[in-house]
């Protein structure tokens, strides 16, 4: 099963679905994140497979 991790938080999420709809189906805005797998930024609308582990990091802004 695919993993989102979202800093201490490990979330099982369903195979083949986006990596944003996976993070709207865990409450998440997928606006306000970047998307890593394998050390590389990846697109939201990446396909999740059954071996898929994404790092979720949260984009900091303000001023």
């Amino acid at each position: 099963m695919p993993k989102l991790i979202v800093s201490a938080d490990v979330y099982i999420v369903a195979s083949g679905i986006t990596i944003e709809e996976a993070v709207s189906k865990e409450g998440m805005h997928p606006d306000s994140y970047l998307y890593m797998m394998n050390g590389r930024p990846v697109p939201m609308d990446t396909v999740l497979s059954d071996e898929s582990e994404v790092k979720v990091l949260r984009v900091a802004s303000g001023g």
